[in-house]
C-alpha cells in the first residue's frame, strides 16, 4: 500500500468504526419507554448526525484513497467533516443529562461510558484527515 493511501484508508476505517459505535446502542439495547431515542436526541443536536457524517466520511475518504476525486478537495472535505463530527460529538457528550444515563437497566451500564468512546473514536477521523491533507499539500 502506498504511503499516500494509508491516511485515507485509516480515515475510512475510523469513520466506519465511528458509525458502528454510534449506532450500537440502537441495535443492542432493548429497554423500552423510549430511553434509547432520548439518548440519541440528547443535547442540542443529538448524536445521530455524527453517525450520518461518519458514513458520509467513509465515502469521501475512499474517493481519496482510490483517486476518484481530486486529492486536495478530498483532503479539505475530510478535514472539515472530521472537525464537525468531533465538535458535534463533544457537544452531545457534554450535554447528556446524567439522569438519562443512569435510567438504563443495570445490564446496559456500559452506556455511561459510550459517549466517551464515541468522542475517542471520532477524534481519529480529523487526525487521519489532517495527515492526509498534510501529505497532499506537501
Amino acid at each position: 500500500m502506498a504511503n499516500d493511501t494509508v491516511a485515507p484508508t485509516v480515515g475510512a476505517v475510523a469513520s466506519l468504526l465511528l458509525a458502528v459505535v454510534v449506532f450500537a446502542p440502537a441495535l443492542v439495547i432493548s429497554a423500552g419507554s423510549g430511553l434509547v431515542a432520548d439518548y440519541y436526541a440528547a443535547g442540542p443536536v443529538g448524536v445521530s448526525v455524527v453517525g450520518f457524517l461518519g458514513l458520509l466520511s467513509v465515502v469521501v475518504f475512499l474517493a481519496g484513497a482510490q483517486e476518484r476525486t481530486e486529492p486536495a478537495t478530498v483532503a479539505g472535505l475530510t478535514l472539515v467533516l472530521g472537525v464537525a463530527m468531533l465538535s458535534f460529538a463533544l457537544l452531545w457528550a457534554l450535554s447528556i443529562d446524567q439522569t438519562l444515563l443512569f435510567s438504563f437497566p443495570a445490564e446496559y451500564a456500559w452506556i455511561e461510558n459510550h459517549r466517551w468512546v464515541v468522542v475517542a473514536v471520532c477524534a481519529a477521523v480529523p487526525v487521519s484527515a489532517g495527515a492526509y491533507a498534510r501529505g497532499v499539500l506537501a
